[in-house]
């Protein structure tokens, strides 16, 4: 992917990434194979993410599926991307980095997901802070019909979702879940009508995006580390992580605002 100013579409042959404002939009675009991910896929998921990170102007992100559906999972070819064509070979480490990245960006991630979420398409999913379904969605953690495990981070992030039960559950028997369940268990945060979902999830990123980007950058790194260690830890790391919030112009300025009764103006610093 090549460098592109805000407002214009940057396109290869296999992912596309947009700013439009303050959001970017990074989407998987191999309709043909149901968005099944290749390492070529892997490679500019892992880039999309980080460009999104390192851009100022964006505020949100949002990863979706070219046409009816979101990803049905990994490309077989991926099994032979190892050394030697081994299945063994497989950098693991190098695909989890590219669902990781949306994890990690201080920025808040929306999965806008359709029709079949299978497999890696579910892992990527839950990677993001929030998911989006259309009411046409059908997810399933299918690994374990291949014989093999959710190593993209399925085994960690899952259970932190919804819980030691269902996660295992999910996990050991690859049941398809729709839309209305994946909502009650907490699975997904939103459900909408067929064709909707990234218009929704691209409205929601709006109003994301107008927020305070240091408090919610904030708010996001604590709650993802917030299983990773001690309650007491986690508070330290709470109020330092407050008090430079406090000392910032952002602050200042959604106290003014406040008081002027307006709207906010931040500037992330």
């Amino acid at each position: 992917m090549k460098d592109r100013t805000n407002g214009r579409r940057e396109m290869n042959e296999k992912v596309r990434y947009e700013v439009s404002g303050s959001v970017a939009t990074v989407t998987i675009a191999r309709p043909k194979v149901r968005n099944a991910m290749d390492m070529d896929v892997f490679a500019a998921l892992a880039e999309a993410g980080a460009r999104a990170g390192a851009d100022r102007s964006v505020r949100a992100v949002v990863v979706t599926g070219d046409g009816s559906n979101f990803s049905s999972g990994i490309d077989t070819s991926v099994f032979t991307s190892g050394n030697n064509g081994s299945p063994s070979g497989i950098d693991i480490g190098g695909l989890q980095s590219s669902f990781t990245v949306f994890e990690k960006v201080a920025k808040p991630t929306i999965a806008a997901i359709a029709g079949p979420t299978f497999g890696a398409g579910l892992q990527l999913a839950i990677a993001c802070d929030f998911r989006v379904a259309a009411d046409d969605t059908e997810l399933s953690v299918m690994e374990v019909r291949w014989g093999i495990l959710p190593d993209l981070g399925g085994t960690q992030r899952l259970p932190r979702l919804i819980g030691l039960g269902r996660a295992k559950e999910l996990a050991m028997t690859a049941r398809r879940v729709g839309a209305d369940e994946a909502l009650q268990m907490g699975l997904v945060n939103k459900v909408v009508a067929a064709g909707t979902h990234l218009q929704s999830a691209t409205e929601w990123a709006r109003e994301l995006a107008a927020g305070p980007p240091l408090a919610l950058a904030a708010i996001k790194r604590l709650m993802n580390s917030a299983f990773d260690a001690p309650v007491r830890e986690g508070l330290d790391r709470e109020a330092t992580a407050q008090r430079r919030i406090l000392a910032s112009s952002d602050f200042i300025e959604a106290v003014a605002a406040r008081v002027q009764k307006r709207e906010p103006h931040f500037e992330a610093r």
